[in-house]
């Protein structure tokens, strides 16, 4: 099979910079005739095909954002995530940006990813979900692309998050001014925001001298037939808390779910609450208690910080937006 080559391996077996290399492909007029001879007769050398979708981002008169998500599969619950890109949109349209998108599960599917392939066309990026040793910080260090992450992580040096920590301070004691103390709390992956507010519901307990056995974390509830089924399995085993609280408010509707399925009432028997406030919440039956991210705020902020970037302002700063807590009927 003929290999590949990528703008990256032409820089570097012509020995000129990643950006000159791009003038060439790009036919800008302000190169020596040497050094545009010199690419040319690589390019022609190993076959390389530009990458026109790079080529076209080149071209544009403003900059171009690339968020990058990275999903775990089986995971379907990203309605939060939907709704804060609306606003993101509405931030780069404003700001005259690009605003591009793409998922990934794993870091094999990098090699064919805008980031990989069209790297050095990137002003910015946004990381979703950082985990250890992900490989698109690497990739964005090469192109000497500026990253911010969605949520702190220490492996990102700037990044835009909800104050989880005062988010679910806030939540717990809230519960226990109405007397539920014994909360089980759904989380999703293992990953740093999880341990985070795990870590947090953990402090309240500990704050308010209540013992931390009436406190169950559970990790790996991803989607809404995981959570269906180990609900439906505390049911059958006669081990429901008093309160199910769920990171994430569409992953609710599947706590919902079973407790209907099994002729059991909210909040009566079972109180729900959740996290983030998206529209669809509210219509809930009974309308979901949950502790509201300010999505329009922190797409403001990530813009904010983006701009410097772009600026190249080194004195940018790490953002913390607090989240509140918006009373409903799902809990007693």
């Amino acid at each position: 099979m003929e290999q590949k080559y990528t703008i990256r391996d032409i820089a570097r077996i012509s020995g000129f910079s990643f950006k000159t290399v791009s003038r060439v492909i790009n036919e800008d007029k302000n190169v020596k005739p040497s050094t545009r001879e010199k690419i040319r007769q690589v390019i022609a050398d190993t076959n390389f095909k530009p990458n026109i979708y790079a080529r076209n981002l080149n071209q544009k008169t403003n900059k171009n954002i690339l968020v990058s998500i990275r999903k775990t599969h089986g995971q379907n619950t990203t309605q939060w995530f939907d709704y804060l890109m609306s606003f993101m949109i509405r931030e780069a349209n404003a700001k005259n940006y690009t605003i591009l998108q793409e998922v990934i599960y794993d870091n094999s599917d990098l090699g064919n990813s805008m980031l990989e392939k069209s790297g050095g066309y990137i002003d910015v990026l946004v990381l979703f979900y950082l985990q250890e040793n992900d490989k698109r910080i690497e990739l964005a260090e090469k192109s000497r692309i500026p990253f911010i992450a969605f949520e702190k992580n220490p492996l990102a040096p700037v990044s835009i998050s909800n104050n989880n920590q005062s988010g679910m301070r806030e939540a717990a004691e809230f519960l226990f001014g109405r007397e539920l103390t014994s909360i089980c709390l759904l989380l999703g992956a293992e990953i740093d925001v999880n341990v985070e507010r795990a870590d947090a519901i953990k402090e309240a307990y500990s704050r308010s001298g209540i013992p931390l056995d009436r406190l169950e974390i559970v990790y790996g509830m991803n989607n809404l037939e995981a959570i269906r089924r180990f609900v439906d399995g505390r049911i059958e085993q006669g081990k429901l808390p008093q309160v199910f609280f769920v990171s994430g408010d569409e992953k609710a509707i599947a706590v919902y779910s079973s407790l209907h399925a099994h002729g059991l009432s909210i909040p009566r028997d079972v109180s729900v609450i959740g996290f983030d406030n998206i529209p669809i919440s509210q219509y809930y039956c009974p309308p979901l208690t949950t502790m509201g991210q300010d999505f329009e705020r922190l797409a403001r902020e990530m813009f904010a910080v983006i701009g410097q970037l772009i600026d190249g302002d080194k004195n940018v700063a790490s953002v913390q937006v607090e989240p509140r807590l918006i009373v409903r009927d799902s809990v007693r």
